[in-house]
């Protein structure tokens, strides 16, 4: 997906948030639709749950710029036809053959890979992603900011000031792209704060540790640590 010169960051975190709310949906707890009680309720939650991913599917397709086909997108679309088709083909709600579930877990991958590509599809730019990391963490000291991107305090002014992002630039793109989560659900301190709180998921060690030791293979842990503080905070 090539993204239009004029869409901004806030438009691309939209379509980042609702990929994500696609990927929470088929992907348990949430694409449990099968509950106890009768066969009448069971069928009802999944046909609600369904609508509910249909919907979402929708509104993504149609937040995408204008004239931007995207292959993922379209995917997402037909596997919401088709799984409408098993779920009439299943009137006792029982899946049978696990076509049902298989499609849903189908499901999943597309959204989780759409979701993942909308994350970098700016930010792996350093220019646009610096302006990001300077936006979120405005209302605090520059030497925070330094700190988190292990620069000096005369690099981010001159950052500030509209120079090129010329070391570092790995580093960046990284801690932008953890803000891309954590800032909808923190205030900036708060964010300074989540670097420098030791985890227990990261062996104690604190999120800004784990940076200094290498970026590059901290960067998965620290997403999807990232992802979980956010959806603690905002639930």
């Amino acid at each position: 997906m090539t993204v239009a010169p004029a869409q901004t960051i806030l438009d691309l975190e939209e379509l980042r948030e609702k990929a994500e709310q696609i990927e929470d949906l088929v992907t348990p707890p949430d694409s449990v639709e099968e509950r106890a009680g009768t066969a009448g309720t069971r069928s009802e939650r999944r046909q609600q749950w369904h609508r509910r991913v249909t919907d979402a599917v929708l509104d993504l397709s149609n937040s995408m710029p204008e004239g931007i086909e995207d292959y993922d997108v379209r995917k997402l679309l037909e596997h919401v036809v088709q799984l409408r088709r098993l779920l009439d083909a299943d009137p006792k709600v029982r899946d049978a053959d696990g076509q049902i579930e298989l499609m849903t877990m189908r499901t999943a991958d597309i959204a989780r890979r759409l979701h993942r590509r909308l994350v970098h599809e700016q930010l792996d730019d350093p220019q646009i992603a610096v302006r990001l990391v300077l936006d979120a963490l405005r209302q605090v000291g520059v030497s925070d900011i330094a700190r988190l991107l292990s620069v000096s305090t005369k690099t981010v002014r001159a950052w500030e000031q509209g120079n090129p992002v010329k070391q570092n630039a790995q580093r960046v793109v990284v801690v932008a792209q953890l803000l891309s989560y954590l800032r909808s659900s923190m205030t900036a301190v708060g964010v300074v704060m989540w670097f420098d709180a030791p985890r227990e998921q990261l062996g104690n060690r604190t999120p800004l540790a784990m940076l200094e030791k290498d970026t590059p293979s901290a960067y998965e842990r620290l997403i999807d640590l990232a992802r979980g503080a956010r959806a603690q905070l905002a639930g």
